[in-house]
């Protein structure tokens, strides 16, 4: 049975009806956009050039399909540079590690359950994305910022964007065709069945096709049934283009049980993804509105994953739709990392955070929600902006206030 804060790809909200254009305006995506970058803009003309974080010198994050074919080819490049670098993880610990990359995967692997339906959901990946694009520049010679995934653009068929078309500019294709079922997880406490996506085995075309995805254990995903097929072919078919290299064999059942961690071993193995159209229909503008609507983090944190309502009702969840619209190590929440793809769908999730706290600088840059643990399951302590939020061995510890404004401390960069 499939989880049911992960059940509606039907779900849709409608925005409330404004009294004018101007309140419409408030509450559009678009307008929502514009007023974000109004306010950071305004906050970063008033310092003079001394300030560390001024209008000369923010960074400016950039939609992939906005970016030109060679600003996409040198982040392709500084990301392949990152998958040659050894380790610096401890092997005690981590054990698996081969190489940068590894080391992001690990970090998050090891602090799944304190950064996941909980009050550190923002801030930790905020961070945590900073410090991946920092690696590149610092390591690998990257000098253009962190690029984002706009999951609206794509919304009903990723396949066909720029980021996922398989062309050497692209962030690698869908993965090889294999008629599967349901992916079945268990993490944070509960079961999730996802269904099956257009995909399922290894990437074939384009940049990360020869990736070697070295953490994270295997997942347990069902064979494929009649209707599973059928609901596949028809999906393969709505994207619009022929998709080659089908293959009749059935997927098996993998799960990993050695170690105390496995999914801090050694378990190498292809890239692989598994695009899935029930996930990215529900990553449309109208759902990030949704979203946006919100006037708490509480309150953001809780429906960017679909529990701010009760269980039996069903609701949108952008973060986690982002991950599983990928589908393949995608649909690995401890392990999701060890696919590059990951830093573009954090990357936009960051820039909601953003939009949201740039309606209302003052009252939203600061603001803290939730308890620790997911769920709030065992009760736990509220979390406050001196909680220290850990990154394994890809950064030092840092606050939670630290995290909270992208154009101060050590941070100084905005979206586009």
């Amino acid at each position: 049975m499939l989880w049911t804060l992960l059940s509606s790809a039907l779900f849709a909200v409608a925005a409330p009806a404004g009294n004018n254009e101007n309140d419409q305006e408030s509450k559009s995506l678009k307008g929502m956009e514009r007023k974000y970058k109004r306010n950071i803009r305004e906050v970063l003309e008033k310092r003079d050039r001394h300030h560390k974080c001024n209008s000369r010198t923010v960074s400016i994050r950039r939609e992939w399909g906005s970016m030109s074919k060679g600003d996409r080819l040198d982040y392709i490049k500084a990301v392949e540079c990152l998958t040659k670098k050894a380790s610096i993880s401890n092997p005690a610990e981590v054990p698996g590690a081969r190489n940068r990359l590894d080391d992001f995967a690990a970090a998050h692997i090891q602090e799944t359950n304190n950064i996941h339906f909980n009050g550190n959901l923002y801030a930790w990946h905020r961070h945590f994305v900073w410090t991946y694009e920092q690696t590149l520049r610092n390591e690998c010679g990257y000098q253009g910022a962190q690029p984002y995934w706009d999951w609206t653009l794509s919304a009903d068929d990723p396949r066909l964007s720029p980021v996922f078309d398989g062309s050497k500019y692209s962030m690698g294709g869908n993965g090889k065709v294999i008629p599967h079922g349901a992916t079945l997880l268990t993490a944070f406490g509960k079961d999730f069945t996802l269904p099956p996506g257009t995909g399922g085995g290894c990437i074939e075309k384009g940049p990360f096709s020869d990736l070697k995805v070295n953490l994270g254990v295997n997942p347990v995903i069902l064979p494929a049934t009649a209707a599973a097929a059928a609901a596949n072919a028809a999906a393969t078919a709505s994207a619009g283009n022929a998709l080659t290299n089908v293959t009749t064999v059935e997927a098996t059942i993998k799960v990993n049980t050695t170690g105390i961690n496995p999914a801090l071993q050694y378990n190498p193995r292809c890239l692989t993804r598994d695009i899935n159209l029930f996930w990215s229909k529900q990553t449309h503008t109208s759902d990030v509105e949704f979203l946006l609507g919100c006037t708490t983090v509480d309150c953001l944190e809780k429906r960017a994953d679909g529990w701010e309502l009760a269980p039996e009702v069903p609701q949108p969840l952008i973060h986690a739709a982002g991950h599983f619209a990928v589908g393949g190590l995608q649909n690995d929440p401890f392990a999701s990392p060890g696919d590059p793809i990951f830093y573009l769908h954090h990357g936009q999730f960051d820039r909601v955070w953003s939009i949201w706290q740039g309606q209302d600088l003052k009252n939203r840059v600061d603001q803290v929600g939730g308890t620790k643990t997911p769920f709030n399951v065992p009760p736990s302590a509220l979390v406050t902006p001196d909680d220290i939020l850990a990154f394994g061995a890809v950064a030092k510890p840092i606050k939670h206030r630290d995290t909270h404004s992208t154009i101060d401390g050590q941070y100084c960069y905005m979206y586009d």
